[in-house]
């Protein structure tokens, strides 16, 4: 029986730019619960809102750097199998 290493290029580099999109938003997340804050029209739920926003920085920013890294693995691996492919079959074909 023969083994087979079969892998998608290019779903591994769109996982790669998905995440490092999610990892911007994240990091954003700030930014953009202040601009919820201010447009609820009440103090107390305005300071709700930024209180549980902010109130968990220091886990989201692990989790962004993770994303991040996650991000990065993904877009390496599928561009140095795609590259592989490409040399063996070059390889293949006499071509060097």
């Amino acid at each position: 029986m023969a083994c087979r290493l079969r892998v998608d290029t290019g779903a591994l580099c769109e996982a790669g730019t998905s995440l490092r999109s999610v990892a911007t938003e994240f990091d954003g997340a700030n930014v953009t619960s202040d601009q919820v804050a201010g447009a609820v029209g009440h103090a107390g739920l305005a300071a709700a809102v930024r209180c549980f926003a902010h109130g968990w920085d220091g886990r989201r920013a692990g989790m962004v750097e993770s994303m991040a890294a996650l991000a990065d693995a993904c877009s390496g691996i599928g561009d140095a199998f795609a590259e592989l492919d490409s040399q063996l079959a070059a390889a293949l074909r006499g071509e060097r």
